[in-house]
């Protein structure tokens, strides 16, 4: 398994196998939060994000049984283990001022093994530089009314998700689309641009980076939503977080039919972007524009 930015947050590698468990026994989460008493729709969905938790472990020991797989002794106690994890276990706990979806986000993104991202208007999270994230979350500080400590928690987190994609050892695979527009959107000022296309370039030259660039002319039906496809390995599910652009709203679902559709959309654009090869000449470009 690839090593992850620290320790995976367990309340999302929890939900993420309770999730599996309730699916393989063939139960809704209706009909599954009806088998614990004071277990509800909502409640149970929460802990399946990895956004809440049990109310205490005899609450999931009774959702095991109901799946069928109380008596694995090695299951049951992992899972427990992952229950009773203390906060500090929890690597993203130290962003305290970050949104809970952004959270659960960045919990599910560091177990991914491969993760694709399309953004038709901004530079992706996974490629920013420390200076157009600051510029970034700054540009619209007036209109979300966040505070300095939010920037700066969420810029610290933004950066720490970058490392897998570029550690000598077992490096995260990233392929990432970009829309013309997200490069030639310009935030920060020229000299915080020349930076975020040497980083491009930069990551560009990686093994394990792809990056394309979405010609506005070219000739493809694209979405002007931000989306990200994380390939989790092994047996867990395939997921797919939909960004609006609008904070926090935004989406995660490792429905399969979802998630097929949104390779799909993947997958067409692939087809129609520019050659990854063309990538560097093209963000060299730019960057010649901005002196």
């Amino acid at each position: 398994m690839a090593k992850q930015i620290g320790t995976t947050a367990p309340r999302v590698d929890l939900g993420i196998q309770m999730r599996e468990l309730r699916k393989t026994a063939g139960l809704t989460i209706e009909e599954a939060a009806k088998t614990v008493s004071g277990l509800t729709y909502d409640k149970l969905r929460r802990i399946e994000l990895g956004q809440s938790t049990f109310r205490m472990v005899g609450d999931l020991r009774k959702l095991l049984i109901t799946y069928g797989v109380g008596d694995d002794l090695d299951l049951v106690q992992s899972l427990e283990d992952l229950y009773k994890a203390p906060a500090s276990q929890d690597w993203t706990t130290q962003f305290r001022t970050v949104l809970t979806t952004t959270k659960t986000f960045a919990g599910i993104e560091s177990v991914a093994h491969a993760v694709s991202v399309y953004n038709p208007n901004v530079i992706p999270g996974q490629l920013q530089t420390k200076e157009y994230a600051h510029a970034q979350f700054t540009e619209v500080q007036p209109i979300e009314e966040t505070t300095s400590e939010f920037i700066i928690s969420n810029v610290a987190l933004r950066m720490k998700r970058r490392e897998p994609f570029t550690r000598d050892e077992e490096p995260r695979k990233l392929w990432a689309i970009l829309g013309e527009s997200a490069l030639r959107h310009p935030v920060g000022g020229p000299s915080v641009m020349r930076g975020q296309y040497d980083e491009i370039l930069r990551m560009a030259a990686l093994p394990n980076v792809t990056i394309q660039v979405l010609l506005t002319e070219a000739p493809v039906k694209r979405l002007w939503s931000n989306f990200t496809i994380l390939d989790l390995g092994g047996d867990r599910p395939t997921t797919v977080q939909v960004d609006t652009g609008l904070g926090s709203a935004m989406s995660m679902s490792d429905r399969p039919a979802t998630v097929a559709r949104f390779t799909r959309w993947f997958n067409s654009m692939i087809a129609s972007a520019q050659p990854p090869e063309e990538t560097p000449a093209f963000v060299e470009t730019l960057k010649r524009e901005k002196t």
